[in-house]
């Protein structure tokens, strides 16, 4: 895992105001990202994007109505099966998936030590701007294709004490967390890595309630 080191904004640098605070905002915290030898070969841009395969994106036109069901003590109505929408993701499309996104976050993080503690020019400020949104554009990606995983989990946790849809809110959390934290290259499925990081955040949610 590699980091960088934040910087400062100029001001009138040819940015809107909401670009400016969300400048700020990638220059404060320095970028994690999950490395990889492919961001260092000859052409890594366009190999791994322009000739990756396009991976399909899920539909999750079907999560809102769900969540907006489950009040206290109700359950999803669904019954077994995939859900609308659903992408079932090989092994080689997840590695698509997360060499992308962890490719746009190492793209900021080397923008952030590139400007380091000084002022962005308005390329380089307009350059971070866009790889921030790309990551942002695939972690959602990633996370709506799993969604379907943090249901799953809540379904087979008994806790009678914690509601439904809060122990979702919860495993969505863990969700997010999982897809920064997981490392393609061991060469394991992400839904093996986010389902134990999902039951975790379940058995700590567990855990709380109690002593209450």
């Amino acid at each position: 895992r590699q980091s960088s080191a934040p910087g400062r904004v100029r001001q009138g640098a040819g940015l809107s105001q909401a670009e400016e605070r969300s400048l700020r905002r990638i220059l404060a915290q320095p970028m994690d990202y999950i490395d990889s030898e492919a961001f260092y070969k000859p052409n890594a841009e366009e190999v791994i994007y322009e000739r990756a395969p396009r991976i399909e994106k899920p539909d999750v036109a079907w999560y809102r109505p769900l969540m907006d069901d489950l009040g206290p003590n109700k359950h999803s109505s669904s019954k077994g099966g995939r859900n609308p929408g659903t992408v079932l993701l090989t092994a080689a499309q997840e590695r698509v998936l997360f060499l992308q996104y962890n490719y746009a976050r190492h793209r900021v993080a080397q923008l952030q030590l590139e400007i380091g503690l000084g002022e962005p020019s308005e390329d380089q400020a307009r350059e971070i701007l866009k790889w921030y949104r790309i990551a942002s554009e695939y972690r959602v990606q990633i996370a709506e294709t799993n969604l379907a995983l943090v249901l799953a989990m809540a379904k087979r946790t008994r806790m009678s004490e914690v509601d439904f849809a809060d122990l979702v809110s919860e495993g969505n959390m863990a969700l997010l967390r999982s897809v920064d934290k997981f490392d393609c290259g061991r060469g394991f499925k992400f839904s093996t890595y986010a389902c134990r990081a999902i039951l975790k955040a379940f058995s700590r949610q567990g855990m709380k309630f109690s002593k209450y």
